[in-house]
């Protein structure tokens, strides 16, 4: 283990009052640290028992859930006749992951798929496949494993390590200069090290790190700088993927053509499923397998039905419904409200006060949803970011009752 990374010599890890953790005064060698994005998991003071669809039970209270928990099915979504067992597609073939592989494929247009459990699995699997350089995004957040937590942490360049975080435009008017910031530091980074054929990972929506949509023109900044460096390109739609975005891979829309896609939990209901979808040859695994669990019948089944329901009728209806609520919330008389931003049910409402993130007001935002019956949870390295997100399978009638409640309580 690499004492410098983790090791309280490297960086002193302050749990501050509002519940985010924060690294100050931390550094890789030459490369400075920004403030982890973690996603905020302080626990809710009740205790859960059981659940109903979209709604999770406490004793006698229900919560509609728009957290991300209920993943992109909501919960129930599972009938006894889809519980087959969990016979290992690393030891055997199975008829249902030969059936979702099928579909992967076709949705993604990639000749192949390893399958993981968990979304950090996935960028694991990603970022090992052609080792480092790896260049990443400031605001990112890919997970807690080796490398996943390596390329969440960080800005500028990381010579040690051989990571460069490149900046993430916060606003329109910031676009032009974070580009050619982007590209002074590539070219130092390539002096530094061999940056030709590193893999270039990024989410097209930086949900952990703050619901930020990446715009169009930054996107093709990043094309730019991978076609310039033979770069890698790895997309992780972890989040975006499977419904919440209101596509089934945002980064077929954007057309992107990467290298490599991470997909997570959402397409399995919630079981331990995920994937690499890849071209080229990578020995990685046997029968597309990353363990002995991976993609397992069971997980595979889950994963055919819920892929099933994400018809063109129901992906409209995410972004239609996306986009009103957006709408709506923008439209709340709240001094505090900074913006209001996302797409599909990936909203995020960011709390301000004369520049500077409340933190505190957010948690309060938050018991108060609590009080009303809506669970929500909060994002950003200040964790000052309400993020809004139902399942995509969820009925219009619940929907808009719990938007009604987020709205009333923000425009309190």
């Amino acid at each position: 283990m690499d004492n410098n990374i983790f090791g309280h010599s490297v960086r002193q890890a302050q749990q501050g009052k509002d519940g985010a953790s924060a690294y100050k005064g931390a550094s890789y060698g030459q490369h400075k640290v920004r403030e982890m994005v973690v996603p905020e998991f302080r626990g809710f003071p009740f205790v859960v028992n059981g659940t109903d669809r979209f709604y999770v039970l406490a004793g006698k209270k229900r919560y509609l859930d728009f957290s991300g928990s209920a993943m992109t099915t909501g919960y129930d979504f599972l009938k006894s006749v889809d519980l087959v067992s969990p016979v290992s597609t690393l030891v055997f073939r199975s008829a249902w992951n030969e059936r979702l592989t099928k579909m992967l494929k076709q949705i993604s247009g990639m000749k192949n798929v390893v399958y993981c459990t968990s979304g950090t699995e996935a960028c694991e699997a990603t970022l090992s496949r052609y080792e480092r350089p790896i260049i990443a995004l400031e605001n990112a957040y890919h997970g807690k494993g080796y490398l996943s937590y390596r390329a969440s942490n960080g800005a500028g360049i990381d010579k040690r390590n051989k990571m460069v975080h490149l900046k993430v435009p916060q606003d329109p008017e910031e676009e032009s200069n974070v580009q050619s910031h982007n590209e002074k530091l590539i070219s130092d980074a390539a002096k530094a090290f061999d940056i030709e054929g590193s893999t270039l990972i990024f989410e097209l929506v930086q949900s952990d790190g703050g619901v930020n949509v990446l715009s169009d023109g930054f996107i093709s900044s990043l094309r730019k700088i991978a076609s310039e460096h033979h770069m890698h390109m790895a997309i992780d739609e972890v989040y975006t993927g499977m419904g919440r975005s209101g596509e089934l891979l945002l980064s077929l829309k954007k057309r992107l053509n990467p290298d490599m896609i991470c997909i997570g939990k959402g397409m399995a209901a919630g079981l331990p499923l995920s994937a690499v979808l890849y071209g080229g040859n990578w020995n990685i695994s046997y029968n597309g397998a990353f363990g002995m669990q991976s993609g397992n019948m069971l997980c595979s089944r889950a994963a055919v039905k819920t892929i099933s329901g994400l018809t063109e009728k129901r992906l409209s209806f995410v972004r239609k419904k996306g986009k009103e609520i957006i709408k709506r919330l923008s439209s709340i008389s709240n001094n505090n409200i900074k913006s209001v931003r996302g797409i599909g049910f990936m909203i995020g409402v960011e709390l301000t006060k004369n520049g500077k993130p409340l933190t505190d007001y957010t948690y309060e935002l938050r018991s108060k949803l609590l009080k009303k019956g809506v669970v929500c949870s909060l994002v950003g390295a200040k964790s000052n970011i309400v993020k809004i997100t139902p399942p995509p399978y969820i009925d219009e009638k619940t929907l808009d009752e719990g938007i009604n409640r987020i709205s009333a309580v923000l425009g309190e």
